[in-house]
């Protein structure tokens, strides 16, 4: 019994052991890994009266996941980028409550305010599970996921793409 528990301390020693790498396999693509791959139509936000908004109901849409920053500047250049790119796509604000969008804001695209109380959006997206930075979301017409971009502060970072939408 006691060489037993020796070896079990041992080997509990030798992986935690600081400086040692882990050991990792290689990542094989997948098909989930790709941005296509991912269906968001089962997710839903939440409008200001409470009523549940399904995400093929905004679709095509740049989707602005703003937890705890009113990021009035980035939301008004994204409805700006939207119109310069001539895109069909609508803008929308999303945080844990429905967030108050700014003043000024370009007449010429739609611009929504909606709540994600659970976080499902960012729980459905693999690259921003467990990230709670400023985000934006494309989405096609068909609510399939287009681009993912964790930290977003300029439209710059996802322009190539709002002409997809």
């Amino acid at each position: 019994m006691t060489i037993a528990v020796i070896a079990t301390l041992v080997s509990l020693f030798a992986v935690a052991w600081p400086g040692r790498a882990p050991r990792t396999s290689p990542r094989v693509g997948s098909p989930t890994n790709s941005p296509a791959a991912v269906s968001l139509t089962g997710v839903s936000l939440t409008d200001a009266d409470g009523k549940p908004v399904g995400i093929v109901e905004i679709a095509p849409a740049v989707v602005l996941i703003v937890d705890g920053c009113t990021c009035e500047e980035l939301i008004r250049s994204t409805a700006d980028a939207v119109v310069t790119a001539k895109s069909r796509a609508r803008v929308v604000v999303v945080a844990m409550r429905s967030p108050t969008l700014p003043s000024e804001l370009n007449e010429q695209v739609s611009v929504r305010s909606l709540a994600d109380p659970n976080s499902s959006l960012r729980a459905s997206v693999p690259a921003l599970a467990g990230d709670r930075t400023t985000a934006a979301v494309l989405i096609n017409d068909r609510g399939r996921l287009v681009k993912a971009v964790r930290s977003v502060t300029s439209p710059e970072e996802f322009k190539g793409e709002l002409l997809s939408l």
